[in-house]
């Protein structure tokens, strides 16, 4: 098997991709996967997120399972648990906070343009995001879905939602 199209270190050596800003912060609520944290946090790292929150019980979760799946990347990204308490005062105040989640407002993805200090809201595998955390943030966004499926993985949609901002900020 020829392994030259597996060299991606090499190709992003020599192509210096850079944001004209600093990065968006995650916040990931009540996530109960560790899998689903160690990609988020390696998503984070790869699009230059700012730091990546956990709300919720670091108890529940087996750490050395975010560690392994995150990889390298959980040394490279600032990224801990909060309390629901707490959340809100670990992002700074000129941040927007931008839920992603279908709801009565949500706006469709693509018709956004992200402010440059943008922290994304993440919900729970199963119930996705309360009302009550919507209703704290700033604006709520959905991402379009076309096939027969409604629905998608927390990590994935979070993948999908960095992408945009990245494509819009991308020097």
């Amino acid at each position: 098997m020829n392994n030259e199209s597996t060299k991606s270190g090499a190709l992003f050596t020599s192509t210096e991709y850079q944001l004209h800003c600093e990065g968006p912060i995650i916040v990931a609520y009540q996530l109960k996967s560790p899998e689903n944290m160690g990609h988020i946090i390696r998503l984070a790292s790869n699009f230059g997120c700012k730091k990546v929150l956990f709300v919720g019980d670091e108890k529940a979760v087996r750490e050395s399972k975010i560690r392994k799946v995150g990889g390298a990347a959980t040394g490279q990204i600032d990224w801990c648990f909060v309390d629901e308490a707490s959340w809100m005062k670990c992002i700074d105040s000129d941040y927007k906070l931008i839920a992603v989640e279908t709801s009565d407002n949500s706006k469709c993805l693509t018709d956004i343009h992200f402010p440059e200090k943008t922290a994304f809201i993440l919900g729970n595998e199963i119930y996705g995001l309360s009302d009550e955390v919507v209703t704290k943030c700033d604006q709520a966004v959905h991402i379009p879905m076309i096939g027969k499926v409604k629905s998608m993985n927390v990590s994935h949609a979070c993948s999908v939602v960095l992408y945009e901002w990245v494509k819009q900020y991308l020097k």
